[in-house]
């Protein structure tokens, strides 16, 4: 990994903090690496380490013969060991893997060949594998690997706003470009400090971005059996829910919007984030009971501050994860928009129906025979935050019978007998918007989604592999569903 005669030029900065247990295991990685084609350089950014992941950082530079340094600098948190590893790169091209992951033996190589090959692309990022401890193998289910299942490609990020990058351990810049732009991580964000650096690299960008996918280089994420992780850790930290929104997405929503539109690409990564935020709060494992009474109105005013740049189209027809249909709609409320009139009443096996409505709404069920008995019906108020826009109606009503909301009628949904009722919402969402309706919706407390190769290109051959994959979990899934069933 010294001098070479190699094209391509990569310098990794990795910021070192309470690592020593996995440091190793990075390390080992970065030995493995095939040479040919790139030259590494590695700056490692002690950021005040009460361990001694900068003693082992040095000494495997000292003995592999490896090309950089360690900085070390009082713990200021790990966007600030960023900017300080930035600075110190000479690299053509700069990356920011995580100490506590790895990568396997052809990543440089791939990454390099890709780069020679497609010097154009705004950024480049790798496929991300997840190692999930204990298990040892790695796991191709990141909740985007499907930008990835055509192979190497280069999609424009305008013409397909569900292909964005969030995540910079994966990802490559043009050192120059960010040096230039003066993008810079931000301190002080408790999450997303990754996707709004590359947001704003982007909205500094002349021109249309393209995201360079490079599918044959394998970035292995490690999800800690202890739990530990900064990612695993956001949820008991309440500037996660606000801080990432209030101050993040939504002074730069607002910057672009000022220049004419926000791109549809940073209204999906604005999705993605909500993925992660709102479904949970229905369930007992990842509701925010952290949040006092007053930071839950600030988490729904951080939510709207950002919505209200979210289109109305892009909203329902984002697709890059399953984000379910109720959280849509709360979004489209906080946005201060009606809920769309081709929601439906979604109407179950036994006859009972959920129809999601405004509070105050006024609700009428009609048969050819009169008013029906509604005794049994009511209104829930699902638990977002605390909010109280949102409200669903929910009653038994006999066939033949519909529902009138304010005035105006909701086309009864019948649930297919093998779907869940998330599944049921998103495939009348997928049929109404005439959104790719082979995609198979969410099953409950889960965000992937496998569906068809979106986007442009593509090798035949991995997409043929995409195909026969998709088609054995479908099956898979339908076989499990009919033993449920019985």
């Amino acid at each position: 990994m010294g001098e070479s005669a190699s094209v391509v030029t990569i310098t990794a900065v990795v910021p070192l903090y309470d690592v020593e247990g996995y440091l190793l295991d990075l390390l080992a990685s970065l030995s493995a690496q095939r040479p040919g084609g790139y030259d590494l350089e590695v700056v490692f950014v002690d950021d005040g380490s009460p361990d001694r992941s900068g003693e082992i950082a040095q000494r495997w530079l000292e003995e592999t013969g490896t090309r950089g340094t360690v900085i070390r600098q009082d713990n200021a948190g790990v966007s600030v060991a960023r900017n300080r590893g930035l600075e110190a790169a000479t690299g053509e091209w700069i990356t920011f893997p995580d100490s506590d992951d790895m990568v396997a033996p052809g990543y440089f190589q791939a990454i390099a060949a890709f780069l020679a090959a497609d010097p154009g692309s705004s950024v480049v990022s790798a496929r991300m594998l997840r190692l999930m401890e204990p298990d040892p193998t790695p796991q191709d289910v990141h909740a985007l690997q499907f930008r990835f299942m055509a192979g190497n490609r280069r999609v424009s990020m305008a013409r397909y706003p569900d292909f964005f990058q969030l995540n910079v351990a994966p990802a490559f810049f043009r050192r120059q470009d960010v040096l230039d732009r003066g993008v810079r991580f931000r301190p002080g964000l408790h999450a997303s400090e990754d996707a709004l650096f590359v947001a704003e690299f982007l909205l500094r960008a002349e021109g249309e971005p393209v995201l360079g996918l490079a599918a044959d280089a394998h970035y292995v994420y490690r999800r800690r059996a202890s739990r530990d992780s900064a990612v695993d850790r956001f949820r008991n930290d309440s500037d996660s829910y606000i801080g990432r929104f209030m101050d993040g997405y939504a002074p730069l929503m607002a910057d672009a919007a000022a220049r004419g539109r926000v791109p549809g690409w940073l209204q999906s990564m604005f999705l993605y984030e909500c993925q992660w935020i709102l479904p949970v709060q229905l369930t007992s494992h990842g509701y925010a009971d952290v949040l006092t009474a007053e930071e839950r109105q600030r988490v729904l005013a951080a939510l709207a501050s950002c919505a209200q740049y979210v289109e109305e189209d892009r909203l329902f027809e984002y697709d890059a994860t399953a984000l379910p249909l109720a959280s849509r709609l709360l979004l489209q409320m906080l946005a201060g928009r009606p809920i769309p009139s081709w929601v439906g009443a979604y109407r179950d096996r036994d006859g009972r129906v959920d129809v999601p409505v405004a509070a105050g709404s006024h609700i009428e069920v009609h048969t050819q025979d009169g008013a029906v008995d509604q005794d049994r019906a009511g209104f829930v108020v699902p638990d977002y935050f605390g909010q109280q826009l949102l409200v669903h109606w929910t009653g038994t009503i006999p066939r033949g019978a519909h529902i009138v909301v304010d005035g105006m009628p909701r086309r009864i949904v019948h649930r297919r007998w093998t779907d869940t009722p998330e599944q049921q919402r998103d495939r009348h969402r997928r049929t109404e918007l005439d959104v790719s309706r082979h995609a198979i919706p969410s099953r409950e407390h889960e965000v992937r989604v496998w569906k068809p190769i979106p986007g442009p290109g593509g090798a035949r051959g991995d997409k043929l592999r995409w195909r026969v994959m998709l088609t054995r979990r479908r099956l898979a899934r339908f076989v499990k569903r009919l033993f449920q069933l019985d």
